[in-house]
């Protein structure tokens, strides 16, 4: 079975479109591809990353747990995932952390790689939220929840002023 981290993503332009296909990479600079293929790698079920653990995630947590400080603005941006298969990059958002509609989670940003030869494999329910990543049948399957972020900031404004409006 092909390993998930020895494959990469390779786009082609094509009649102003992008075709994505996989190409199995051997080796890189670096060194060895395939972690997955390496001796004794059916001991580790799955590869996890976040790049989301930040005091800015702690932050807007607080907030929609009611912890906000009064006189602030919390602003999220950043780009969610695109279903399109063509996409080339993610949705642009941005949303106040501080409306009621607003919802984040702890798994919002993690992504999990499957080991394809792992001995026990980590059950998908087990970090519901996240994207999951697999190889099924020779194929790379990526779960992806509606509203996935990719990447974010977040701006934090401090409200000064009196009460005949704010000065920047």
């Amino acid at each position: 079975m092909k390993s998930l981290l020895s494959k990469r993503l390779v786009s082609l332009w094509e009649k102003r479109s992008v075709r994505n296909r996989l190409k199995r990479t051997r080796e890189h600079i670096l060194g060895r591809s395939g972690f997955f293929d390496l001796p004794d790698s059916e001991n580790v079920s799955a590869v996890i990353f976040s790049n989301a653990g930040t005091i800015a995630k702690f932050d807007r947590m607080g907030v929609t747990a009611g912890f906000g400080a009064d006189g602030y603005s919390y602003f999220r941006v950043g780009f969610r995932y695109n279903p399109d298969p063509n996409a080339v990059m993610g949705e642009a958002f941005r949303v106040d952390v501080r409306e009621e509609s607003y919802e984040e989670y702890w798994t919002q940003e993690i992504q999990v790689f499957h080991n394809p030869n792992a001995k026990h494999p980590l059950p998908f329910e087990a970090l519901l939220g996240a994207t999951h990543h697999r190889f099924e049948n020779g194929h790379l399957e990526s779960l992806t929840p509606t509203g996935a972020v990719l990447s974010s900031f977040t701006l934090l404004l401090e409200h000064v002023g009196d009460d005949q409006g704010v000065q920047s």
